[in-house]
């Protein structure tokens, strides 16, 4: 899974063991745009479609894929959600509320270190894919 790619196995074990499953039906909304949000969500199954408000419709800006996180911008900067995930298909997504993992971050420097760089190396890939989409078009 990308959004735990630095995390050692031991470490990825002790910090899924407080993640939630949780289960999307097609076009069911995960994530909503404007939401405050303190969850990481780790896509397992299934797709997931990224939208954008535009006045009163909806426009598709992105998708998220099997072991992708998303939510993390929201927790990183304490700022409401921009964008909304809405699954596609019947998905999957382990969620890790900051509240539940908060503690094991705080007493495991190294894990939180592993899960930073996973999420800043995962940040960093999109932002140059959408960068490339930007100067392709």
């Amino acid at each position: 899974m990308e959004a735990v790619r630095y995390l050692t196995d031991e470490e990825r074990i002790r910090l899924l063991a407080r993640a939630e499953s949780r289960t999307y039906a097609p076009n069911e909304t995960i994530l909503a745009e404007g939401d405050d949000n303190e969850d990481i969500y780790i896509l397992i199954g299934g797709a997931a479609r990224v939208e954008k408000l535009d006045g009163d419709k909806s426009r598709n800006v992105g998708r998220i894929a099997p072991g992708e996180a998303f939510g993390e911008m929201s927790l990183l900067d304490a700022s409401p959600t921009l964008l909304s995930v809405v699954a596609d298909e019947p998905s999957e997504a382990f969620v890790l509320p900051l509240a539940s993992v908060a503690d094991l971050l705080e007493e495991d420097p190294r894990l939180a270190s592993h899960l930073y760089h996973s999420l800043a190396v995962m940040l960093a890939r999109r932002l140059r894919e959408r960068t490339s989409q930007v100067l392709t078009s």
